[in-house]
């Protein structure tokens, strides 16, 4: 059970780490297209759903990586994170909601949504490609259940803090500064022989 639990901590830090910037991309769209908040959940829930997939796929083809270099993976997201951390002292930021049409029709947001999440999610395939490669196969059956249920949390909070402006505030301001740390932890974790290898297949 421990064991698991850590698994669970760990998928839900990777999640947080390399999704913060589409939580905050996600309460612009709640706010944008406040008509249809069904519509942005499903087509957040949809481009999210799809990167999973991703990187599900790419993660069980990693897993073809001899077994004494599996862990060397871990240097993916640490690399992530010290850049993230660079780019925080070089006082860089990117425009989260470049491209974004103002349309509200329906099929419209949907679509928009996801394309702007496989845009803006190259570092969660990465990085769960990663933990998914270095994990055993029953490890794989807590994290894919994780992953989707931190789609559930995003979803929810992204909503309820367009409604909660200090949320929001709180997001903006502090999140940047906390996703580097959280990719360095994963990473190390990955390099170490940690709980998802000894998981039994």
């Amino acid at each position: 059970m421990s064991e698991v639990l850590v698994i669970i901590a760990v998928a839900s830090a990777a999640y947080i780490a390399t999704n913060l910037d589409n939580l905050l991309l996600l309460v612009a769209m709640y706010s944008r297209y406040e008509q249809h908040p069904g519509i942005v959940t499903a087509g957040y829930c949809a481009g999210m759903i799809i990167i999973c997939v991703i990187a599900l796929v790419a993660g069980e083809a990693g897993e073809l990586i001899p077994l004494a270099y599996l862990g060397l993976l871990g240097v993916i997201p640490i690399i992530m994170g010290v850049f993230a951390l660079w780019k925080l002292f070089r006082k860089t930021e990117s425009a989260q909601t470049a491209g974004v049409t103002t349309d509200s029709a329906p099929l419209t947001v949907f679509f928009t949504l996801i394309t702007t999440q496989l845009s803006n999610s190259a570092d969660s395939i990465i990085t769960f490609s990663a933990l998914i490669a270095d994990s055993s196969d029953a490890s794989d059956y807590v994290i894919v259940p994780t992953f989707l249920g931190m789609i559930a949390v995003f979803s929810w909070v992204a909503y309820y803090s367009v409604k909660h402006h200090k949320l929001s505030w709180f997001l903006a301001r502090f999140g940047q500064y906390v996703t580097p740390f959280i990719l360095i932890l994963v990473g190390l974790y990955i390099l170490s022989n940690t709980a998802t290898d000894l998981v039994p297949g």
